[in-house]
């Protein structure tokens, strides 16, 4: 059984002829009857006027001689209760009706209207051949403008089922041309209804996406790659040591062993490091907590901080956010103050709704100021040292999530300063 789906442009058109030719069809009905309807009680009211206007009308029956009651050359049917005073056409037999009613009497068309003048029932009559020919005249017209309005709602139809379905045919065959190696082709059409243009900004969105994700899959697996290769090829070459000379001194075993451990242990951290920067999201818990309490909490439960001195000058004020995430990008920075500033104090200070971390040290290049983000980059000429520089990449992306803005400058008086700034 064949499958094939009607394309856009057919169905509206077929949507349209049947719209349009059920308004035209109710249309024609209705001014067909309102017309006959409109054209019999005008004849009728007339009719009436022209009888009730003659002497017969106004009671004068006898003496009067053969009176000719009509239109124009036309004589109406008269009957006065049991009599027939007029019958022009010399019909045979005339219903008894009440009010005007149109009737087909010996192959022709006749309208016949009753009343009470007086005690008198009086029945007019007339035959109808020029209401015949107005209502086929009209018929004809009403079923020429259906047929014009048919091909009309076609050719409209077809026309604007083509425009609706442009922007949908441009999306299937973007789509279609859309590679892994090319996921940088967007929707450039410019809709003209509210519908198309919000189904492309979504698809573009949903496209950047995408095309973000893949980014991040591929930067992981070439960041993996990059990373592994010289602490695999160290495990590597302390496994061969011990393979070598560990039977014969156990110093080179011990040796070999620490630093395999150590080189593991780098890996684990890069590994974790880069799976938490290639996650696409990030679930937010936002809380309010004292920032004060939050730096003692992080200092106090840090070993490594324990040895270093610190200047801390912040209030006890209450901010509104994730406090686990905040608690990570203040650790980064703290350890990348205590990395760089020697063995001066480590300054963490508030102001201004910037949450400032200090340290002494030799500062950053300025033309590196805007690179200390990027994931993997190291200073190797102001503040070189040991790290696998993805700390600051994580920080930068917590804050991206959170919708903090952070920086890092220079000190006139030495070292470098990073904010975290918007906090509430």
């Amino acid at each position: 059984m064949s499958d094939k789906k009607l394309s856009t442009a057919t169905q509206v058109a077929i949507y349209s002829v049947v719209l349009v030719v059920f308004i035209l069809c109710v249309s024609a009905l209705f001014v067909y009857g309102v017309s006959e309807n409109v054209f019999i009680r005008n004849y009728s009211a007339e009719m009436r006027r022209i009888f009730m206007d003659s002497p017969m009308g106004k009671g004068y029956r006898f003496g009067m001689g053969r009176m000719s009651i009509g239109r124009g050359t036309t004589e109406f049917y008269v009957r006065v209760d049991d009599t027939v005073v007029q019958n022009p056409t010399e019909l045979a037999f005339v219903p008894d009706v009440d009010g005007y009613v149109r009737t087909r009497l010996e192959g022709s068309s006749y309208l016949f209207y009753g009343f009470w003048n007086g005690d008198e029932k009086v029945i007019l009559g007339a035959r109808m051949d020029d209401l015949d020919f107005f209502l086929e005249s009209l018929s004809t017209t009403l079923l020429l403008s259906l047929f014009v309005g048919i091909v009309l709602s076609v050719i409209g139809g077809f026309l604007l089922g083509s425009r609706v379905s442009k922007p949908l045919k441009e999306t299937s065959r973007l789509l279609k041309e859309i590679t892994l190696d090319d996921l940088s082709r967007r929707l450039e059409s410019d809709p003209k209804t509210s519908e198309l243009a919000e189904m492309k900004e979504d698809l573009n969105r949903a496209l950047d996406r995408i095309q973000d994700g893949y980014s991040r899959q591929e930067q992981f697996s070439s960041d993996i790659a990059h990373e592994i290769r010289s602490p695999l090829t160290a495990i590597l070459g302390f496994s061969r040591l011990i393979q070598r000379w560990g039977s014969q001194d156990p110093e080179v075993v011990k040796e070999a062993a620490d630093s395999i451990y150590d080189t593991a242990a780098k890996m684990m951290t890069i590994t974790e490091s880069l799976l938490f920067l290639s996650r696409p999201s990030m679930e937010i818990q936002v809380t309010s907590f004292n920032l004060r309490e939050l730096i003692h909490e992080l200092i106090l439960g840090t070993p490594s901080f324990q040895s270093v001195e610190f200047k801390v000058d912040v209030p006890n004020i209450e901010v509104e956010t994730d406090k686990v995430l905040l608690k990570i990008v203040l650790k980064v920075l703290v350890e990348n103050a205590v990395k760089f500033g020697g063995d001066h104090p480590i300054e963490i200070t508030f102001s201004d709704g910037a949450l400032n971390v200090r340290d002494y040290g030799k500062g950053i290049n300025e033309d590196e100021l805007d690179k200390v983000f990027d994931r993997f980059y190291r200073s190797d000429t102001s503040r070189g040292g040991e790290g696998h520089g993805l700390g600051l990449s994580i920080a930068g992306k917590i804050c991206k999530v959170l919708r903090l803005s952070i920086n890092a400058e220079n000190c006139k008086d030495g070292g470098a300063v990073f904010r975290v700034k918007e906090l509430r």
